[in-house]
């Protein structure tokens, strides 16, 4: 019994829920409070690297600097005078050759186009050459350090000179940027262990300087992508120390990131481990929580079920009758279950009920509904809020019953007059803003015409049956072009069909419905005449005329028989020019013209001298193409 099963669950979900809030809050508080000594402690690591990063880098550049200040010594000695340029070099020489990071320098003077390499013995390296800005940084602090390209980190130092008319000249030394990789990969196996992360250090222009752990990203990369930049805003002075540590997705993957500038080198160091790893503390007090709340929602499942039982059963009985309801099984209804379970026993409370429920299934057809019943007897069996909900449903079922009735009536209604008229005449008679008596009213409509040309020959010549098949396709799809238009059906004459624009609604752009909707009409005959000349071996052509104006709108006729149409000048207008139109060609009134405007591409023929006309009637042909 699916249904008593549910109400069932919902009372243990009930106890479920009252019993897991306070282990749930708990839970929730523990891992709030331990969070942000686990986020501290994370920030504190990711820290503590870029630190080291520094750190690292200083060594290997200050080493590289201090090589390259000796050598600009020994090359403003020569420069003085005190000692030969062939020593200075040997000097030089000599001291590279000491050196372990150090193996060639380049000495610049750009003013006198000198750019000689010194290396040491055996050496093939060739130190890059400087640039405009950093000569200019080494002008100012004497010594400077930047990048000449993807992964070629260089020191500039100016050589120190006595007399200011002396040309400015520059040692140059490459700083083996490949040693800080090896020095980091010790960094970031140090402090993340077997997990590993990822650490990149960027220059300003967002490319890799170095990267270790980051996958895709080797020296010169763009690493613009990597969402810690996000953090920094577009704005940062790289010049200052600037830090922030928050959580990222990179690849799809959610990680904890830190990014911290170092104004000594410009640099950023980018650090990163997944989420998981560097948060497992809080994810394992996440699992044990869960754990203890899936405990006790199955002992808050154990006791919802077993008290539910007993809470649930005088409802689970109201919902038998309320699902008879839904299944509109009046006849059967009935509150002799609900009854039963809150009476007192002994009270004969559960044979009384029966026998009230016996008297409404068999209770003669036409004098009480049986819901009205229900609703009665629920009203007088019960005084408890049981009670007042059994009188609610009594009177829900009648409130129903009566309902359908005249739900059933209106589409029976609809279904009668839908055969005669139009579905917007059909609904307002329905809801009654159209009164089903004899009269009408003056309004302003535009009327069509659409008659089948040569009908009489093609009727004669072909199988009745296949004939009336041909025109009911034909009026089918005429009459859905006129409601697809928002028109009416005003009738059906022989193989001529009447439409209507502007009434019974009024339409302040009838005129231009009516022109689309023959547009339509001729758009159709192109695609249908194909089916037909296979399926009836004929080709359907129509003759369409249309003019607007004021006419009498309403029901004409008798008490016994009466249709709602339109009558006047317009419509014999309409007519006329139908009757005149050659095949698949659309006659227009001037005056459906003058409504319409400009919107549609119409030609004029002339006047025409129309039958019952004194006057004659400027004619317009319309383009459908």
């Amino acid at each position: 019994m699916a249904w008593r099963t549910s109400l069932r669950t919902k009372a243990a979900v009930l106890f479920t829920v009252m019993t897991l809030l306070p282990v749930i809050a708990a839970v929730v508080l523990l891992i709030e409070i331990s969070r942000r000594p686990v986020q501290t402690a994370e920030e504190m690591l990711q820290s503590a690297m870029v630190a080291e990063v520094e750190g690292a880098a200083a060594r290997l550049v200050r080493d590289v600097e201090s090589d390259a200040r000796v050598a600009a010594a020994l090359f403003a000695s020569a420069a003085d005078g005190v000692t030969r340029d062939e020593d200075a070099i040997t000097q030089v020489r000599a001291l590279l050759g000491t050196r372990a990071l150090t193996a060639a320098v380049r000495l610049e003077v750009p003013a006198a186009g000198i750019h000689t390499v010194i290396r040491k013995a055996g050496a093939t390296v060739e130190p890059p050459g400087s640039t405009p800005a950093l000569r200019a940084e080494a002008d100012e602090q004497e010594a400077t350090f930047g990048l000449t390209g993807p992964g070629q980190g260089v020191v500039v130092v100016r050589v120190p000179a006595r007399g200011a008319d002396r040309p400015a000249g520059y040692v140059v030394a490459a700083v083996p940027l490949d040693m800080l990789v090896e020095d980091l990969r010790g960094i970031v196996a140090r402090r993340f262990g077997e997990q590993g992360g990822s650490l990149v250090v960027a220059a300003e222009d967002r490319t890799a300087v170095v990267a270790v752990g980051a996958a895709g990203i080797t020296q010169g990369s763009d690493v613009a992508r990597l969402p810690m930049f996000g953090t920094l805003g577009t704005d940062v002075a790289w010049n200052k120390s600037v830090a922030a540590v928050s959580q990222y997705e990179i690849d799809g993957r959610a990680v904890v990131g830190a990014i911290q500038i170092i104004p000594d080198f410009r640099w950023a160091v980018l650090i990163w481990r997944p989420r998981a790893e560097a948060f497992a503390a809080i994810l394992d007090m996440q699992r044990g929580g869960l754990a203890v709340a899936l405990v006790g929602a199955v002992l808050a499942i154990i006791v919802g079920v077993s008290v539910g039982r007993r809470l649930t059963r005088p409802i689970l009985d109201l919902v038998t009758q309320a699902r008879l309801i839904g299944e509109r099984r009046w006849r059967e209804l009935g509150l002799g279950a609900s009854a039963e379970a809150s009476a007192p026993e002994g009270s004969g409370a559960e044979s009384n009920a029966k026998d009230a429920a016996e008297q409404v299934m068999s209770a003669p057809s036409g004098t009480e509904t049986p819901a009205r019943a229900l609703a009665d007897m629920g009203t007088s069996r019960r005084n408890d809020e049981l009670g007042e909900l059994a009188t609610a449903i009594g009177r829900m079922a009648h409130d129903l019953e009566a309902g359908e009735a005249e739900i059933s009536r209106q589409a029976r209604l609809r279904g009668d007059l839908g055969r005669f008229m139009d579905r917007a005449i059909v609904e307002a008679i329905v809801r009654g803003e159209h009164p089903l008596s004899l009269g009408g009213q003056r309004a302003t409509v535009t009327v069509l015409f659409a008659d089948v040309v040569g009908f009489t020959p093609l009727a004669e010549a072909g199988n009745a049956e296949r004939i009336v098949g041909l025109l009911n396709e034909l009026f089918s799809m005429l009459t859905e072009i006129v409601f697809r238009h928002g028109g009416t059906v005003d009738k059906f004459i022989g193989d001529c069909i009447m439409a209507v624009w502007g009434a019974p609604v009024p339409q302040e752009d009838h005129a231009a419905r009516a022109l689309a909707a023959a547009e339509d009409m001729m758009r159709f005959l192109e695609a249908a005449n194909d089916d037909w000349r296979q399926r009836y071996d004929v080709e359907i052509r129509l003759g369409i005329g249309i003019n607007s104006g004021e006419a009498i709108a309403g029901n004409i006729g008798s008490d016994k028989r009466m249709e709602y149409t339109v009558i006047g000048d317009v419509v014999n207008v309409a007519a006329r020019l139908e009757s005149i139109a050659t095949p698949n060609q659309v006659l227009v009134a001037e005056a459906t013209r003058d409504y319409a405007k400009d919107a549609f591409p119409l030609s004029y023929l002339g006047e025409e001298s129309l039958t019952g006309r004194k006057g004659k009637t400027r004619v317009y042909a319309l383009d459908a193409g």
